[in-house]
């Protein structure tokens, strides 16, 4: 049989199956790649492991992809997250938290003083209203509470009230201090008004005691009449480290 003739005939059927399939398994991978329709590869498709690291996309997966309660300790890193307290301290304070939750505690409890004091009318310059002595050899968080009562007699006047906490960090330095201010607007025939001042300091450890005090002065716009302006306050310290 001549070649001509063969190229004449038709491919028999089994040729035809025989082709096909050597079509599908060419070029059948690259056909599903690009032609799957939308949503039709679930979980039921996926091999177990086969989607690595770098197969996810940046960001992709967030908070309510995670099944809540599936990250603990062993997958997170320990430097980075404080993890959960471990114990607590049968006596004393706990002193400081490791990142891993271990616990140090302090052999006692941290020493804390303070004092209130009453009502005290404000005149010109800073009148002191509170002051507690800081024993020395450790360091303190010190914390007070000034509250102004402010009422007026004429007339419209703004009213501002500004407090200072102060404390001394040793014999001939200059004083560390923080100050805050209330601005409060009286109207005539109007009612007296009120307000807090929060002021938080925390002082160093010194070689002799400490002495806190809070001072507090007004001034008023228009300067006449003076209003009356009284300031009662809290004053507390609480030890943050002993001297070694």
């Amino acid at each position: 049989m001549r070649f001509k003739s063969l190229l004449r005939r038709r491919p028999s059927g089994p040729m035809a199956v025989s082709f096909a399939a050597l079509f599908v398994a060419l070029g059948g991978v690259g056909y599903a790649a690009t032609q799957l329709p939308p949503n039709s590869v679930g979980s039921a498709q996926l091999q177990n492991g086969s989607v690595g690291n770098w197969k996810l996309k940046f960001n992709s997966v967030g908070a309510r992809k995670i099944i809540n309660g599936s990250v603990g300790a062993k997958q997170v890193d320990s430097s980075q997250v404080q993890l959960r307290v471990g114990s607590a301290c049968s006596t004393g304070a706990i002193k400081a938290i490791g990142l891993s939750g271990s616990v140090t505690c302090a052999p006692t409890l941290p020493n804390e003083v303070g004092t209130t004091a009453a009502a005290v009318k404000l005149g010109s310059g800073a009148t002191q209203i509170a002051a507690e002595s800081l024993p020395a050899g450790s360091s303190y968080l010190v914390l007070a509470y000034p509250h102004a009562m402010i009422s007026g007699t004429f007339g419209a006047q703004q009213v501002e009230v500004d407090c200072t906490l102060s404390v001394p960090t040793g014999t001939g330095s200059t004083p560390t201090s923080t100050t805050k201010s209330l601005v409060v607007d009286l109207q005539p025939g109007g009612h007296a008004q009120a307000g807090t001042i929060p002021l938080v300091l925390p002082v160093r450890s010194a070689s002799s005691a400490q002495t806190a005090s809070v001072s507090c002065g007004e001034t008023a716009t228009p300067a006449t009449p003076a209003p009356t302006v009284a300031v009662d306050s809290t004053l507390n310290a609480l030890q943050t480290a002993a001297s070694s």
